[in-house]
């Protein structure tokens, strides 16, 4: 489990990391139960950027083997994911006409919530998640799922027999350590006039919107357009299109096509924008580093005044960000009596490193708090609308990013 000490695009020497969030735990390893707490490992957390590229990633990297081979990520259980790819497919086979005859792949497909939406539009579909446990249910549902990892060998195996039309990559790539191995295996897999589709994250949001929990592990780079225009230039590819969308708190949609293609206009205004704000210059990110340990008082005031005051508070969304910033705010951690999560396969474990037990979503019910606070943040909306009868029965909800504050 290495230290990471050269940039994963370019290889240039990073500099040191500007935030330091400490030892952690990983963020999906939750606990069955509190006698696995003695022997929970941990790991450091910090990012840097690269100062030839622009790349913010990870200074520290945990084998993916150890990630993902058992995970308990299901894409399926949020309303708005299922949404989003629903729009998605739409608009994609609307803008490509892809049909019966053509292939669209993905990559970490997990439970072929996305590919699902492609195959009810009658275009054919194949999955590729690492997950075993996840692939499964994948291919329990009727979604062909190849139950490995995607690189440069997978993909020259996969396109011996068949291109595809499309290869998408939703929330992945920032996941992979080996980026230039990725390109390969697209490259082998893709059709030639075909589409690499991936969706990140965006660091412009991330940084302005103060969404720190959305550093762990699993997320080894944090993308804005110039180190992807860098990687795909390397590797004979371009950035043809880019949409931003407000999923996860910002990310953008990436359409890459082989090298040639015209940009659109919205890539070369994201790049003039990109070029203008300067948010991965060093200053920028130290005046985002101190902004976050500032963050991280006012919301524990925040949370210590409401006890003060008698509340007694729950949490909402056991997802990976959450854990970063529980186990960053260990008071806060240490107020809840629960934490409420729709997905069955965190129901009764204790979250990585805080050990906060997950219950239900109906739990509240039998034992009410006064206060929720939404962890998953980037759910807020979908969340208080789902929570309309704890907020009717005079429960109110916190937010914590990109300000704390009780709604």
């Amino acid at each position: 489990m290495p230290h990471h000490s050269r940039c994963r695009v370019c290889d240039a020497a990073l500099p040191p990391a500007f935030l330091d969030l400490g030892t952690m735990p990983l963020a999906n390893s939750f606990l069955s139960s509190a006698a696995e707490a003695a022997s929970e490992p941990a790991f450091p957390l910090a990012v840097a950027a690269c100062s030839t590229c622009g790349l913010v990633q990870l200074t520290y990297v945990v084998p993916a083997e150890v990630l993902y081979r058992d995970y308990i990520y299901v894409s399926s259980t949020s309303d708005a994911v299922r949404a989003h790819a629903a729009a998605l497919a739409e608009r994609l086979i609307a803008r490509h006409g892809w049909g019966a005859g053509d292939l669209v792949a993905e990559i970490a497909s997990n439970d072929g919530t996305v590919l699902k939406e492609f195959a009810r539009r009658g275009v054919r579909v194949r999955g590729i998640e690492p997950a075993r446990n996840i692939a499964a249910l994948a291919t329990a549902e009727g979604v062909d799922t190849v139950p490995e990892f995607f690189d440069e060998a997978l993909g020259r195996a996969l396109g011996a027999r068949e291109r595809a039309a499309a290869i998408l990559a939703r929330h992945v790539v920032a996941h992979i350590d080996h980026l230039r191995g990725l390109l390969r295996g697209v490259d082998a897999f893709l059709a030639p006039d075909g589409v690499f589709v991936l969706e990140v994250p965006y660091l412009g949001d991330l940084l302005a919107h103060r969404e720190f929990d959305t550093i762990y592990h699993e997320h080894l780079s944090y993308f804005a357009l110039r180190p992807l225009d860098r990687l795909c230039a390397d590797l004979g590819f371009t950035v043809a299109d880019v949409e931003q969308v407000s999923l996860h708190g910002g990310s953008m949609i990436v359409t890459i096509r082989r090298a040639g293609a015209a940009p659109s206009p919205r890539v070369l205004a994201m790049r003039e924008d990109e070029a203008r704000r300067r948010f991965d210059a060093p200053a920028a990110l130290a005046a985002f580093a101190e902004s976050v340990g500032a963050w991280k008082a006012r919301f524990t005031r925040l949370v210590e005044g409401l006890v003060a005051d008698g509340a007694r508070l729950a949490g909402y969304g056991a997802a990976a960000k959450a854990n970063t910033l529980l186990n960053y705010c260990p008071d806060v951690a240490r107020r809840l009596a629960y934490i409420l999560d729709r997905s069955p396969h965190k129901h009764d474990r204790l979250t990585p490193g805080t050990h906060v037990r997950v219950r239900p979503v109906d739990h509240w019910r039998v034992d009410t708090p006064t206060h929720l606070v939404i962890l998953a943040w980037n759910f807020k909306d979908e969340i208080v609308r789902q929570m309309a009868p704890f907020e009717e029965k005079g429960g109110r909800f916190v937010v914590p990013i990109p300000e704390p504050v009780v709604l």
